[in-house]
């Protein structure tokens, strides 16, 4: 099993233009709050010893031993727990010619957004280019994570590739998608883009499954 992990310094919240004035999500929003899952049956551990328990703060750790296990509960109150959304319940949006990456927005954060590109029908305009233009990110940096081997823009891609894009950085389609899009009708792939406006740092352990070829892969055969 593989996760993609992003911690947030603040909030994780729903779009701004999802959400009506009392922060209901409207009608016009990809999911609803039917779909957010909360826990269910809370499994309670009643155990003495000491346990280990790890708090993290800004970048820091502390640590503290409790006396008892800390899920000696049956339950919660107040407003803060976990929640899950199955990205098979987001609904994408289609349109006549290429839709812009916020329509598949799916939560902002400070200074950062997340969007999911889900299985979808191409554009429908005979004349539409469904695959996105070559463009360049001017206020943010692009990262997309690819939970399936096919996405409509890209080659050489596999399942567990993760992709950055630099502010200022051009970039689109791999040479022969945008051609090969024309006689398809619909993309099954399955990405998360985060797209942060704070420049991202590449961790070094990062550099040992670093493909240094692909800043070639837009260069035709």
């Amino acid at each position: 099993m593989r996760f993609l992990v992003l911690e947030s310094a603040g909030y994780i919240r729903t779009p701004k233009r999802y959400r009506n004035e009392h922060g209901q999500l409207t009608e016009v929003s990809p999911y609803s709050e039917r779909d957010i899952r909360r826990p269910g049956a809370l499994r309670a551990r009643d155990e003495k010893g000491d346990f280990r328990l790890l708090v993290k703060k800004g970048n820091a750790i502390t640590e503290a031993v409790l006396d008892h296990h800390p899920f000696d509960v049956i339950g919660w109150d107040g407003y803060y727990y976990p929640w899950a959304l199955n990205i098979e319940d987001f609904e994408p949006r289609v349109g006549r010619f290429h839709l812009p990456p916020p329509v598949h927005q799916t939560f902002e954060g400070d200074n950062f957004v997340v969007c999911s590109f889900c299985p979808r029908p191409f554009d429908f305009d005979p004349q539409a280019v469904p695959v996105p233009y070559n463009h360049s990110n001017v206020m943010s940096d692009e990262a997309i994570y690819y939970a399936s081997s096919e996405f409509m823009s890209r080659k050489g891609i596999e399942y567990g590739s993760l992709t950055l894009h630099p502010d200022g950085f051009s970039h689109g389609p791999h040479p022969g998608k945008a051609e090969e899009s024309l006689h398809q009708e619909e993309t099954r792939e399955l990405a998360v883009m985060f797209d942060t406006f704070h420049p991202l740092q590449v961790a070094k352990p990062a550099l040992a499954v670093e493909d240094k070829e692909y800043y070639r892969s837009w260069i035709g055969d």
